[in-house]
């Protein structure tokens, strides 16, 4: 049935139909003829893609953002995140999604909305990389609820532009001070460790002895497990690698005392919970004042081994696979050229001089790496 005009409603015009069977009449948002008419087309298109999306259509309207967030969180981010992602979308939801989006239905949220969402977050000193995170999260909702049932469409989210992130890393020389000024025992080997392997501090925290290999001509870790905020998973990606161990990291773990299933226990050698790396990481910096090294974290170690690799020439698929890298991209971002590396292939290419063969060969100089 067409929209029609309700003279017994101050003459307001609605749209009156069948779908199924069923009688559907809504007021027209725009009262004119062409506007009711408009509705009613738009309605029956809903209609339809929610039927293609196996949605009942006349369910009602969706929740607001405030009503589905908990039930996301329950049944999505629980079952689906480690510990510390669910921390950081906790956060998150309380503080800024929740108080921009919450009384707004999941099909109230728009583009224009998110856009000026990020707008204000920028405005009051959030970073261009944290606003990214929070609609990360909010898309990741929205996604969930259009797979639920709840929402028709995932508005468009224009992500900001981010600028690369620099990283702290150590060069060897350094490295080498920081160990030898470390306090022998458990604080050296588990910086030789880190730093040797490039393993994440989570996967040393949970790393248990059954995973440790010291005999045989190829001694080697096997990372199967990691821990975030104490609690002992999987990886970061769920892989399991083996890394290999160097000579003096074996020496060290053969001289360190096996009071615990794990390698790097707590102080109440507690097995069940891993070492927090932000009690561990005072351990590195005590080492890093006495070697007169500028303070670093745990991942810096990690980062140092990388770029290190990369250039010395090590081919990036197996700086990827020591690593646990699910992409390639993600490597390639420690393969760097440094000023040295260019200027050598420029006096190649722009000074030859005479030499044993007509052409003076310039020298590759040293990178310090």
């Amino acid at each position: 049935m067409a929209a029609i005009r309700r003279p017994d409603r101050r003459g307001e015009w609605w749209v009156d139909f069948r779908y199924r069977r069923k009688r559907l009449r809504k007021r027209s948002p725009v009262q004119t003829k062409r506007g009711a008419e408009q509705f009613e087309r738009q309605l029956r298109q809903e209609f339809s893609e929610d039927e293609t999306h196996g949605r009942n259509p006349f369910a009602g309207p969706p929740p607001t953002f405030a009503e589905f967030a908990p039930e996301w969180f329950d049944r999505y981010v629980l079952a689906q995140n480690r510990v510390c992602a669910q921390a950081d979308k906790r956060r998150s939801l309380a503080r800024h999604l929740l108080p921009a989006f919450g009384r707004l239905r999941l099909n109230e949220i728009t583009t224009e909305l998110i856009d000026a969402f990020a707008a204000r977050k920028l405005n009051v000193g959030l970073r261009p990389k944290t606003v990214n995170n929070l609609m990360s999260i909010l898309r990741c909702s929205l996604v969930v609820a259009h797979e639920w049932g709840k929402l028709n469409r995932v508005p468009r989210v224009r992500w900001l532009k981010v600028p690369d992130q620099p990283y702290q890393c150590l060069t060897p020389d350094e490295i080498e001070r920081v160990l030898a000024a470390s306090t022998s025992g458990f604080w050296r080997t588990l910086i030789t460790f880190v730093a040797d392997t490039g393993v994440r501090f989570g996967e040393a925290a949970a790393l248990a002895w059954d995973d440790v290999f010291l005999t045989g001509p190829d001694p080697h870790a096997r990372i199967c497990r990691g821990a975030s905020l104490g609690t002992i998973g999987t990886t970061k990606n769920g892989r399991v690698r083996i890394v290999p161990l160097t000579d003096r990291a074996c020496a060290l773990l053969r001289d360190l005392p096996r009071e615990c299933s794990l390698v790097f226990p707590r102080r109440d050698l507690d097995d069940t919970r891993a070492l927090l790396a932000t009690h561990a990481v005072d351990g590195l910096h005590r080492a890093c004042k006495r070697a007169e090294v500028r303070k670093v974290g745990w991942h810096a170690l990690r980062h140092s081994l990388a770029t290190t690799l990369c250039q010395r020439g090590v081919p990036l698929r197996d700086v990827q696979a020591l690593l646990g890298h699910s992409t390639i991209a993600m490597t390639s971002r420690y393969a760097h050229t440094t000023v040295a590396d260019v200027r050598y292939w420029m006096n190649r290419c722009w000074n030859p001089a005479p030499g044993a063969d007509g052409h003076q060969v310039a020298t590759r100089p040293e990178t310090g790496a």
